[in-house]
């Protein structure tokens, strides 16, 4: 009765035993590039969140001294008055039920810098806005903010071509 059996199941093919022996290599071989990936991934993020770190530190400080510059070239372009630079920052978002999957992008909005405003105010005038400055005014606020920046990182030289261009007679001798 089991040769009977026997007989009808037939024998063993070959081709099957190479087949899962093929199968099994290549397993094991996609199970350790996963690994490796996994791996990698980690290492991946962990060098991210200390690049982050890095480069926010040293986004503040040389804002900062930028701002701190600015305001000083400012006041002497325009005999007086202020200027300085203000980061600003999105709104943290507020997690709803909607939400709740989504924990990773939160995180990610949560004090995440939207940009740089600039704000300034010439001697006898109130406002901080750019838009209420004249186009002289606006001339020699950029003109400030590029000295700053290249006060605080300087270049081996820089070229202006016709910085001069926007001004009237009065504010060119400013420069």
């Amino acid at each position: 009765h089991l040769r009977r059996k026997l007989e009808q199941i037939g024998t063993i093919d070959q081709d099957v035993i190479a087949e899962h022996e093929e199968a099994k290599g290549r397993f094991e071989f996609l199970y350790a590039q996963v690994t490796d990936l996994t791996d990698a991934r980690g290492s991946l993020e962990s060098a991210i969140m200390e690049l982050d770190t890095i480069i926010q530190e040293r986004f503040e400080k040389n804002l900062d001294g930028i701002s701190k510059k600015f305001g000083e070239y400012f006041a002497r372009l325009f005999d007086g008055g202020t200027a300085r630079l203000v980061v600003l920052r999105r709104q943290a978002k507020k997690a709803t039920e909607e939400d709740e999957g989504d924990e990773e992008r939160i995180e990610e909005s949560d004090d995440a810098i939207a940009g740089i405003e600039i704000e300034a105010t010439p001697p006898g005038k109130k406002f901080k806005s750019l838009s209420f400055l004249s186009g002289g005014e606006k001339a020699l606020t950029a003109i400030a903010l590029l000295c700053a920046i290249l006060a605080q990182n300087p270049s081996p030289f820089v070229v202006l071509d016709e910085v001069d261009a926007a001004l009237d007679k009065h504010n060119s001798e400013k420069l």
